[in-house]
């Protein structure tokens, strides 16, 4: 079985899914599995690394499983192949479906990270918690006009390192999600010395953060509220965001969103009682945060919306990449030999969006983007 780490198609990525130890670790379990590499200069673990822990280096050699981190490039797309990554194409993103597109053209199957989920729909792999983290550094970095210039890759202990030299008051932060992305964005803040509020009391002379379940920012309108039946898109929902304006002043959106809920606010209720800085860590460009108009980078990471600064960079974990990559490796090493094994499988398992060039039944309302 020959499995190959592509390099990564953006330049600002320094990721890998698979670490050499992990590849060295599972070389040693299954000494069928062969890996490849095609050789990077971004990538935080070295080339020689790789080789080192039994890498080869690709060429054109048969492979069984092309693996990225973030979308490959159309150009990458051969017949037959198969294809495993963060692809951005499951909310039928338009910007990616010329990919899909290509994917189903040439008989490939393509597996999404994002689609790795147990028995109880919990996803099983991610970056989200290195992207709570790093998203909220940038939005604090941002109201705080820390204005040191940024210096990829960081390490955890730096940024924490960074904002405690500051004066950390009348930081009045709102956080909207409970998973893994909120839980990064909670760590950094206790790490730097700013606890948690349960109560939405105002006190402008101190800091504090208070994270948001849904129930807080969305009222049902036909009966009670049921937090399954808002995931599944059951029932009529209107929310209730906008009360919060004047209370916090700075907001992150860490929460999940698709088109089957409510937008968190409408242009038309932004008015002079707005938060001051925005960290957009979920990224949905015209999504929930309407205010989102654009990704940045980590590079740019920010832009004005009237009077507001908006972070809204869409490869945050990217600038913590040996501690994501590290996290993110040791889970798909225990993931992968049953990833291998679906392959060639008559089956088409929940994590496939495609499987030899058929979409996924499951996934069949992507089919009105791909028209």
């Amino acid at each position: 079985m020959n499995i190959c780490i592509l390099k990564e198609n953006k330049s600002n990525e320094f990721r890998t899914p698979l670490i050499p130890k992990d590849i060295k670790r599972l070389k040693k379990k299954y000494p069928k599995y062969n890996f490849y590499i095609e050789p990077s200069k971004n990538r935080i673990f070295s080339d020689s690394l790789f080789y080192q822990s039994g890498c080869k280096k690709y060429i054109s050699q048969n492979i069984d499983l092309f693996l990225s981190v973030k979308e490959v490039s159309t150009k990458i797309i051969k017949k037959n192949k198969n294809f495993m990554m963060f692809s951005h194409t499951i909310k039928g993103q338009t910007y990616n479906m010329p990919l899909l597109r290509k994917i189903l053209k040439n008989d490939c199957s393509l597996i999404d990270y994002e689609l790795l989920r147990d028995k109880k729909r919990n996803r099983l792999i991610g970056f989200g918690y290195f992207a709570g983290i790093m998203g909220a550094f940038l939005t604090i970095k941002k109201h705080l006009r820390i204005y040191s210039p940024s210096k990829y890759p960081y390490k955890i202990d730096e940024l924490v390192s960074i904002l405690k030299k500051k004066d950390l008051k009348n930081l009045r932060i709102l956080i909207t999600g409970e998973g893994s992305v909120s839980k990064g964005a909670q760590f950094l803040f206790q790490k730097i010395g700013i606890k948690e509020k349960k109560t939405s009391n105002i006190n402008k002379s101190s800091s504090y953060f208070r994270v948001l379940s849904p129930r807080e920012y969305y009222k049902r309108l036909d009966k009670r509220f049921n937090s399954k039946d808002l995931i599944n898109g059951i029932g009529n929902y209107k929310s209730i965001f906008p009360k919060y304006f004047n209370e916090y002043n700075i907001f992150l959106s860490c929460h999940y969103w698709d088109s089957r809920f409510p937008r968190l606010f409408e242009m038309s209720e932004v008015d002079k009682k707005f938060f001051q800085t925005i960290g957009d860590i979920t990224c949905d460009i015209n999504g929930s945060i309407p205010s989102t108009s654009k990704s940045t980078t980590l590079k740019k990471p920010y832009y004005k919306f009237k009077k507001t600064d908006i972070m809204a960079v869409d490869n945050l974990p990217s600038a913590l990449p040996q501690e994501s990559s590290e996290h993110f490796s040791k889970v798909l090493t225990s993931l992968l030999p049953s990833i291998l094994n679906s392959l060639n499988k008559e089956s088409i398992e929940e994590f496939y969006i495609s499987k030899k060039g058929y979409l996924n039944f499951r996934y069949i309302n992507l089919l009105k983007n791909l028209i």
